[in-house]
């Protein structure tokens, strides 16, 4: 089973004009709409993006009748680029090798499009007969949504599916220009400053449809070092932080509380994989701290898998997360995860079931799951066993289907 790393399909709610609020435990309940101007939808810090006349958002867990996408039109991914420099692959970049081949695999008519320069990652995509589109257009280039649009009418585009907050700017204006649907999809929570915060409510408009990779995005909305797994004691714990090494991320905060949790488990190793702004920092409290011997800084990987064959623990101490994208490839593995309960992490580990989630900031909990289940063999493996099989709802395949009907719904609805 191939981990989907953006699974939900999720309606905005929040809306005091809406009909029922659908949570986890009431999966059937009817689906939400927003009409323009509700004072709710005036409230909160992203509760601009949601001034729509008509935009409907769908959540990943919901239930959704399936159906064959037969006779739907050709359909437009638009994201702002595919990986960070030197062919460095971030979320979306894994997002997007995971579901691009399986939409096309379904019959879709599919025209992937980037707004930067080419990467190397997309060489992957090329072997399933995609050749995406770089328009190596700078960072706020107005005659870029021109490009967009001409593409767009010239392969019959009549949906535009924008991945990302950054390039939605430029969708929604193509989109209008070639009169095709706009389907917004949200990937993380990171809030934009209030200029930014203007433009998307500016723009929000030209949206018809809303994808969130979460409960918590709808509700806010290549080797570097080499570790030669083989050489890790069998006998001793082994935990892994697996992302782009920024503050959100938290990895200084978990270097902090290292200390305290190899003083309970002596051999303890943590695993750094990623790279990022953060890194030379984190190195330096490395230093500072006294972890050498504890501590492998790893670089950006994309052997991950074999990573985490090696690893009994994820550790997550993040801020924000859209998702939790490692936290779902780690389940998938069989891997728990210890993570504070932010975001869509709340969604995707279920407490004392698949890993432990941990009042945010309290580092002194953190500190106590992380022992606690190192120290516990026989609950880490009964964590390790439900892991697997909670990470089957983020199939690309389920997720696959659930776009599909999204899409299809916004082709009835035209």
């Amino acid at each position: 089973m191939t981990p989907c790393w953006s699974s939900g399909l999720c309606r905005y709610r929040s809306c005091s004009r809406a009909s029922t609020v659908w949570s986890p435990q009431a999966a059937k309940a009817p689906i939400r709409t927003w009409s323009e101007g509700s004072a709710s939808a005036r409230r909160g810090r992203v509760h601009s993006l949601l001034r729509f006349k008509r935009m409907t958002v769908r959540t990943g867990a919901q239930s959704l009748k399936s159906a064959p996408p037969h006779g739907l039109p050709p359909v437009m991914m638009l994201a702002d680029h595919f990986g960070y420099p030197g062919g460095v692959p971030h979320g979306v970049t894994s997002y997007l090798l995971n579901v691009l081949p399986a939409l096309r695999a379904a019959g879709i008519d599919l025209t992937v499009c980037f707004l930067r320069e080419p990467h190397e990652a997309a060489n992957a995509l090329r072997e399933h007969g995609i050749n995406p589109v770089f328009f190596a257009a700078g960072k706020w280039d107005p005659f870029v949504a021109l490009r967009i649009a001409r593409l767009a009418r010239r392969r019959g585009v009549s949906l535009l599916h924008s991945t990302g907050l950054k390039c939605t700017f430029m969708a929604r204006i193509a989109a209008r220009l070639a009169g095709a649907c706009n389907v917004l999809h949200v990937h993380d929570l990171n809030e934009p400053g209030r200029l930014l915060s203007g433009l998307q409510s500016l723009f929000a408009r030209c949206n018809d449809f809303g994808v969130c990779v979460s409960e918590a995005a709808r509700d806010l909305t290549v080797h570097r070092y080499h570790v030669a797994t083989d050489q890790l004691s069998p006998d001793q714990p082994v935990v892994a932080m697996i992302g782009r090494m920024y503050r959100v991320k938290g990895h200084r905060a978990m270097l902090q509380m290292l200390p305290a949790i190899t003083q309970q488990c002596s051999g303890l190793t943590l695993l750094l994989v990623g790279d990022g702004p953060e890194r030379a920092g984190c190195e330096r409290l490395v230093s500072e701290l006294q972890l050498q011997a504890h501590v492998r800084f790893l670089g950006a990987r994309s052997d991950i898998a074999q990573l985490l064959a090696a690893v009994d623990l994820l550790v997550m101490p993040s801020e924000s997360e859209g998702l939790g994208l490692a936290a779902i490839e780690s389940l998938a593995a069989g891997k728990p995860v210890v993570a504070f309960a932010v975001g869509g992490l709340r969604e995707v580990v279920e407490d004392r079931v698949t890993g432990r989630l941990v009042r945010p900031g309290d580092y002194e909990a953190f500190v106590s799951a992380v022992v606690e289940t190192i120290r516990d063999p026989a609950q880490l493996a009964a964590y390790a066993q439900r892991a697997a099989l909670a990470a089957e709802r983020f199939s690309v395949d389920e997720h696959v289907r659930r776009l599909i009907d999204c899409y299809r719904e916004v082709a009835a609805a035209r």
